[in-house]
């Protein structure tokens, strides 16, 4: 099944309860293993939080926009912002071993998806795509449950 769903929300932290909801009801909607689910919400969840904190320095009128797309058991998610672009080299998951406060949606991100990347070949704004195989964790789920 192909099914794809666009949104776009605030830079405001307020809204990312919604964006959190509709990944969970897309999800939840689809035979996608139960224990992933709060995973991936968690990934998108930290990728917006970073949007808002990095590329818009915290201002809450600035658009993020999402494409959320499942097919042929792929998980596909791409998150655009207008603000500052990153260094994708700058980007690394500090250990999560190391205590400190903040730090870690990049740790788990990483951790989460299949593949995670970066696109800043534009006037402004970064193009994150992550991508998630869903049926290795369904196998890997009933591996758990058998």
């Amino acid at each position: 099944m192909t099914e794809s769903v666009k949104l776009t929300v605030p830079s405001d932290p307020k809204y990312l309860s919604l964006v959190r909801e509709v990944v969970f009801h897309l999800l939840t909607g689809q035979e996608v293993a139960k224990a992933i689910i709060p995973r991936l919400v968690l990934c998108i969840d930290e990728a917006c939080s970073n949007i808002i904190k990095y590329s818009y320095s915290e201002c809450k009128d600035q658009p993020i926009e999402m494409c959320f797309l499942l097919a042929n058991d792929i998980f596909e998610v791409n998150i655009r912002d207008f603000g500052k672009q990153c260094d994708s080299s700058d980007i690394k998951p500090r250990s999560i071993h190391e205590v400190k406060p903040g730090g870690l949606g990049t740790h788990f991100i990483n951790e989460i998806m299949d593949e995670v990347e970066y696109c800043t070949n534009r006037d402004k704004g970064t193009l994150l795509t992550m991508r998630k195989n869903l049926k290795k964790e369904m196998a890997s789920s009933r591996k758990e449950i058998g």
